[in-house]
Order: structure tokens, then C-alpha cells, then sequence
């Protein structure tokens, strides 16, 4: 009997060191993360608290879906999915090594051993987390685990988190930061890579440490984060010197080009499916829809009516506002060339996932009209999911960003709420609108990834500063 309570013993004290290192590990990380780590500086970083709406409080409609994704988080703890869960909850880098060498099909990731991944990595994951500073301090949003009167789910989370705002989510920035940051470096397993990011934030609702519209807001704040770490000149340098090593260690020849195969990113390997009539989400998106309607009869009824616009002379328009110039072919061409690119690789995208899976639109649902009826018979046959809308738009916001980071609160805004004005006119539901986003960002990488795409990054930035 002894011996066989002995091997439990070892393994109980083993957890117990190992929750002990780690909450010593976290403590020590949270003190100082050092200029060197990062790739945007605190005064360089887009500030979330502008670019994004508040968090919901607790009487609006869309703390509905918060609720409801509270609850399906519980219901996943005592799964592997919840094991997952609970072992990826410490704020450290190695976490993310772990994970990430698993998506590149490698032993480990490690100074010792890989020191080009490691430092690209540990610098994107720093730079990722800290994207949500502005908006934490700004709202200092209550944890879900300290509204309701309970303790975080996952033992390596520590008291420090009921001190930490919970909006944008840290957790789910510095993961989704370096993903971005990974499937750019090696866009044949951009699917893979972010998807297992895409888990990794919401790892964070089964976990009780954060509401589900953090964990969107992480995403976001990580994606910002990521186009304005290309503005310098590290990161390039980091991003080589990752691939040259992660190329020799899969005994790959040297001129070796990973995007050469590497299509654009599959939304369906990369997010869920949408929410249908049948899933416990659905009331959540039923919500939302009646929120977003209400504002159809003030100035922001009125903007998303205008926003319905997909034309390249009226994107120009919006963007050349932000951005303090006028856009032209005459006078920026190169921005002009930019915005039709991602215009063309946004649209190719968000139809693809489009083909994968069919959602009736909101209006069409619920049997209403809108704002822009003129639209209303065709987009019956169109799916709701991912808003193309959405997924233009913050791939608009991110690149022009890159271009203009002067102004890049101001082009971020504009990107979000030209896919939240779907949700106005009721031409998606708001799930369908966050997934458009998602996939913004995992195109941007993918674009990034292509010399050319870069160069022309280089030529807008030039028109944009002669053009002030």
C-alpha cells in the first residue's frame, strides 16, 4: 500500500514545485519588461483605449454573450480542453515556446538551442502583451472569476490578476502577437499557427480569468501591435535570421522560399464555425443585433448606412480623412495600388470561408428590413459568415496603419467600426463581423510575408510623408 501511494506522492509534490516556480517566475516578469524586448516602444504603441469601444458592463445587451461564454468555459474545464487550458495559463515566454514549437514541428524552442526563434519570439510575445496597456489601465474592467464571487480556475493564475484589468485580454495578445509574428516568418503553417492562437485566447474564458469580449479585444490590441513592429528595422532582421535557422534545423536548403507554396489563410482551419440557431451562442448574437439596431435612427445609423459603400473611391475618401491627405492615383498611386491589393486578397478570403459555410444574414433570419434595402434580395444568397465588410476594413486599418502611424488610432477606429456598422444595418451578426476581423489579420501576415507586398509598404509610407 505504500508503494503504491508513493508515486502519488512524488507527483503531488512535483505539481506543487512546479505552481510555486511558476507563480515566482510570473512575479519576476511582471516588474519590468525592458525596451530591448519589445519591438514598439510605450509611447510608439496604437492606444486600444481609442481605437476600441469600452468593455460591456453588466446592464447592456452584450454582456449577454459574455455570460453565455462564461458558461460554456465552465463546461469545459474537466476536458482535455481545460487541462490545455489550465497548463497554458502562466504568463510566461516559455509557454509560448512550447507552443509554437509544437505548430513548427520542433523538439523545443530555447535560447540554448534556437536562439534566433527564441529572441524573435520572446520579442514578439513582449510586444504583444504589452498592446493592451492603454485600455487596462483605462477601464481596470472586473475579472469574470471576481464578479461572480469566485477564484480563477487555473491553478498557475495568481492574486495579482484581481488587481489587473481584464480588458483587452494580455493573455490572448501576446499569443496572437507572436502568431502573427510566426506565420509571417513561415507562412506554410500560418493555418496551424494560428489557429492554435486563435485557442489560445479562449483558453482564457474556460479559465474564468476573462470574459469572452477581452479575449476579442486581445486579438485586436495584438494585431495593432504586430503592422507597427514592422516600421522597424528589428523585426525584419528578427524575422530573417528565425527563418534561415528554422530552415537548417528541418534540413531545409538555404534559398529555400516558404511562401512559394503558401496560399492565403483558411478561415475554417483558423476559427470556429459560425453560430447557428441551434448553438447556446445564438442568443448572445440575437442580443447584439437588437443593441446595434437601436442606433439606426441617430449619426451612427446614418455612418453605417454610408459605410455600406465597398468602392475603392470611397475608401480612399474615409482613409485619406484619417490620414490627413487626399488619396489619389495622380498623387498616391502606391497608396492607391495598396489599398486595391488588399481590397482584392480581403475579398478572396472572405469568400472562401464564405464557400466552407453557409449563415443566413440577420435580417434575412429574422424576417426584417434595413437601412440599405437596395441590397436586401441579392445578400439573401450571400452568407453572413465572415462579413467581408469587417475583414476589409481592419485589413485596411492594419496596413495603413503601417503607412500613416502618425494617425494610427484614428485609420484602427475606422477599420473597426466599418465592420461593427454591419451589425447596425443588420447585414451581419456580430460573431460573423469578429470573425472577418480574425482573418484580417491572419491575411496581413500572409501578405507581409511577400518582398513585394513590403516594398510597396515602403512606397506608400514615402507618398504619405511628401503628401503632408
Amino acid at each position: 500500500m505504500i508503494m503504491k501511494t508513493y508515486p502519488k506522492i512524488l507527483l503531488l509534490l512535483a505539481v506543487c514545485l512546479v505552481a510555486t516556480s511558476v507563480s515566482a517566475r510570473q512575479k519576476t516578469r511582471r516588474q519590468v519588461v525592458s525596451n530591448d524586448t519589445v519591438y514598439v516602444k510605450p509611447y510608439e504603441m496604437p492606444n486600444a483605449g481609442y481605437y476600441l469601444p469600452a468593455p460591456p458592463d453588466t446592464a447592456s445587451m452584450d454582456f449577454i454573450d459574455d455570460m453565455i461564454q462564461w458558461q460554456w468555459g465552465k463546461t469545459q474545464r474537466n476536458t482535455p480542453r481545460g487541462r490545455q487550458a489550465n497548463m497554458e495559463s502562466p504568463w510566461e515566454p516559455y509557454i509560448m515556446e512550447s507552443v509554437m514549437s509544437q505548430c513548427l514541428g520542433l523538439d523545443t524552442i530555447c535560447a540554448e538551442k534556437t536562439p534566433a526563434l527564441a529572441r524573435f519570439l520572446k520579442r514578439a510575445y513582449n510586444t504583444g502583451n504589452k498592446s493592451t496597456a492603454a485600455a487596462k489601465a483605462l477601464y481596470m474592467r472586473t475579472r469574470p472569476f471576481v464578479q461572480m464571487g469566485e477564484d480563477t480556475w487555473a491553478e498557475f493564475d495568481t492574486e495579482y490578476l484581481r488587481t489587473n484589468g481584464s480588458y483587452p485580454s494580455g493573455h490572448t495578445s501576446l499569443g496572437w502577437g507572436t502568431a502573427l509574428a510566426f506565420a509571417e516568418m513561415w507562412p506554410e503553417l500560418q493555418d496551424t499557427i494560428m489557429r492554435r492562437a486563435f485557442q489560445f485566447g479562449e483558453n482564457r474564458i474556460i479559465t474564468g480569468a476573462h470574459y469572452q469580449s477581452d479575449v476579442t479585444a486581445g486579438y485586436l490590441c495584438a494585431s495593432a501591435a504586430y503592422v507597427r513592429a514592422h516600421l522597424h528595422p528589428e523585426f525584419q532582421q528578427d524575422i530573417e535570421a528565425a527563418r534561415a535557422e528554422y530552415k537548417k534545423l528541418k534540413g531545409l536548403p538555404a534559398d529555400y522560399d516558404p511562401t512559394a507554396l503558401a496560399g492565403l489563410p483558411q478561415g475554417c482551419k483558423i476559427l470556429n464555425p459560425p453560430v447557428d440557431t441551434a448553438s447556446y451562442r445564438y442568443e448572445g448574437d440575437l442580443f447584439r443585433y437588437w443593441k446595434a439596431k437601436q442606433l439606426r435612427n441617430g449619426y451612427r445609423g446614418k455612418v453605417a448606412v454610408e459605410n455600406d459603400n465597398l468602392t475603392i473611391d470611397y475608401l480612399t475618401n474615409i482613409y485619406g480623412k484619417a490620414m490627413g491627405v487626399k488619396i489619389t492615383k495622380e498623387a498616391t498611386p502606391s497608396i492607391v495600388a495598396l489599398i486595391e491589393l488588399v481590397d482584392k486578397k480581403s475579398d478572396k478570403s472572405a469568400k472562401a470561408l464564405k464557400k466552407v459555410y453557409f449563415r443566413k444574414r440577420p435580417y434575412v433570419q429574422l424576417g426584417e428590413t434595413t437601412p440599405v434595402p437596395q441590397w436586401e434580395k441579392g445578400s439573401r444568397k450571400s452568407s453572413s459568415y465572415a462579413s467581408h465588410h469587417s475583414n476589409l476594413g481592419w485589413a485596411l486599418s492594419m496596413v495603413l496603419a503601417e503607412v500613416a502611424p502618425e494617425c494610427q488610432d484614428e485609420v484602427l477606429r475606422i477599420g473597426f467600426n466599418y465592420g461593427y456598422d454591419r451589425v447596425i444595418v443588420g447585414y451581419h451578426w456580430a460573431s460573423d463581423v469578429e470573425a472577418g476581423r480574425l482573418l484580417a489579420a491572419a491575411l496581413v501576415a500572409r501578405m507581409h510575408a511577400d518582398a513585394d507586398f513590403r516594398q510597396l509598404i515602403k512606397q506608400a509610407r514615402a507618398e504619405y510623408l511628401k503628401a503632408l
